[in-house]
Formats: C-alpha cells, structure tokens, sequence
C-alpha cells in the first residue's frame, strides 16, 4: 500500500491543551479532495485507519483529531473522558475547525468534505450550521434525533457538577446505556451487542484501552450539549441550504433509533429546504464502518463523494 499515515499535533480552543490528529494520503495519487472525520464517544481517530486508507487510495486525503477528553488528546489515561471544565462542546468544534484550517492550507484548491460519526455526527452537524459556507458535503453517520428527555438528563448533570466538580466519574452512564441498547439482543449476553453485529469488533473496541472508558461528568455533560445542539429547533434554518447531506446508518443502530431518528432528522432537513440523501443499512448496528459488510458502506460513501465532486447535487 501506498497510503502514508502522519500524525500530527496542534493546539486546542481551550488555550491549555493539545490535539492529536492523524493524516492519510496516497503520494502515488493527484488528490481530488479532503475528507475530515470526527470521531464518536469514547473511541478514537486511530479506529478509523481502514476507511482512511481505502479513501485515501482513491484519491482523498483524510485527516481527523482525537476530541478532548480522548485519544492521544489527553496528558494521562486518568484525563480520559473529560473534555473541559466549562464549554467543552464548543471546544470540540472549534478543534474541528482548527484541523479545517490547517488542512485548508495545505491543501487551498481542494473540495473539503466533513463526516462525523455518532457523537461526532451532532459536532458536525453543529460545524455545518456555524461553518458549512467552508465545506462542500457533509455526511452524518450513526445520528439521530435525540429525545428532550436529553435536556433533564443534562440538568442533572449540570447540577452534579456543582457539587462534586466536573472531573467525577459519570460512574458507566454510558456502559449502562450500551446495556439498555443490547437488551434486544439479549441472545448475544454482550453489553456491546448494539456496538455491531461482527464480534470481532467488538472484541478489538473492548480490549483497546482508549475505547470505552467512564466519561467524566464533563464528558457526559458536553455529549448531551452536542446532541441539544445539533437538534435545536433552529439548526436546520442554520444549515447553507445549498450543502449536500448524506444520512447513513444502521437499521438496527439505536442512537438513530433504528432508522425512525435518521427519517425524522431528514424530514426536518427537508422542511428547511435540503434534500439529503439517505441510506440505512439493513442488519447493520451503529458502527457500520466496522460492520462485516463494510466495504459496501465504504463504497456508498465513496460514490457519493464523487457524485458531489462531478456536480450531480446543487454546490456552491
């Protein structure tokens, strides 16, 4: 293979701390664009090597940060799953942005092209509202419409952290949540059942050491913000009406409720104006890139981008 992997570190919106990113490019190859990824909760960037390279044997140069609070984004292993002490949703898109900008740089010429995976998908779908005039497609994977239940449930957390600060444990909200989800698939007796159908992923997210962490409340706090954020009532009229959108996920991914958040989420874009296209994926869970049939979503993604790229959706 001819596909390089850099990795780079920059500094973060807080003013205190640093980023890791990493790049894939193809030096045998002209490339025709930018493809930034961002990254869902309590994984890393590093997880996304194998859609990276096969983007960037195709032409894409492919970069992606690890957020606060995760990765090599953090000074120890104790810092995994807190984010900032205050505004650390803002933070992750404004690093988000920063990468943009370097990448941009590098690259002044290129189509640049977003996609964001579960809690990276509500970080892009923010980024779309508030810097969608820089991109020329944006793709939401594993999203959904969150419940307003979301809003309690961040009061809560807001109100924990003033009284025993934001670096606690969120004592496994998250695992508890991935317990709730695998209940329909309770002949798999795996807390990660909802995670994806092929258990050999499973098996590679349980036992890599910067995956499924505790959030810190501060984690857990800036997630519930992201996911508010990105279905705000007025994110869609915020959205540049001319963006191309790529809904993908798994019909059996409970964050986009099984497809019906994705449907909703679409519907609401299209009230607005857009027209995105959408793609569920039947037998497939939340990480579909990670799926045993992933090269079709791979490829799905792949044709889509070429798509924008020949003019075949309304771009600026």
């Amino acid at each position: 293979m001819s596909v390089i992997c850099k990795e780079a570190y920059y500094n973060s919106s807080t003013g205190k701390d640093t980023i890791r990113a990493l790049i894939w490019h193809d030096d045998t190859v002209a490339p025709i664009g930018v493809f930034q990824i961002a990254h869902g909760v309590c994984e890393h960037i590093g997880r996304y090597d194998d859609f990276a390279r096969f983007l960037a044997s195709n032409g894409f140069v492919v970069c992606g940060n690890d957020h606060l609070g995760h990765g090599k984004s953090v000074k120890s292993l104790a810092d995994l799953g807190h984010t900032a002490d205050e505004n650390g949703d803002v933070r992750m898109v404004d690093d988000m942005h920063i990468l943009t900008c370097i990448m941009k740089k590098r690259y002044p010429n290129l189509p640049y092209f977003l996609f964001g995976h579960s809690m990276g998908s509500f970080a892009a779908r923010i980024y779309a509202a508030d810097f969608g005039h820089e991109l020329d497609g944006v793709i939401f994977c594993g999203t959904g419409q969150i419940p307003g239940v979301a809003a309690l449930l961040k009061d809560a957390v807001e109100k924990t952290i003033d009284k025993i600060g934001v670096r606690k444990s969120s004592l496994g909200t998250m695992q508890l949540l991935g317990k709730l989800w695998s209940i329909p698939y309770k002949n798999d007796n795996d807390p990660l059942a909802w995670l994806s159908v092929d258990l050999e992923n499973r098996e590679r997210y349980r036992e890599d050491p910067l995956c499924n962490f505790n959030l810190k409340l501060s984690g857990l706090r800036d997630l519930l913000k992201l996911q508010l954020g990105a279905c705000a009532p007025d994110w869609t009229i915020r959205m540049p009406l001319y963006l191309p959108v790529l809904l993908i996920s798994g019909e059996k991914d409970p964050v986009g409720s099984n497809g019906k958040g994705v449907i909703a989420l679409a519907d609401a874009l299209e009230m607005a104006g857009i027209e995105p296209t959408v793609i569920l994926y039947p037998n497939m869970r939340h990480e579909i890139l990670n799926e045993t049939e992933k090269e079709k979503v791979y490829f799905d993604i792949k044709n889509w981008l070429m798509q924008v790229l020949n003019g075949e959706f309304k771009i600026k």
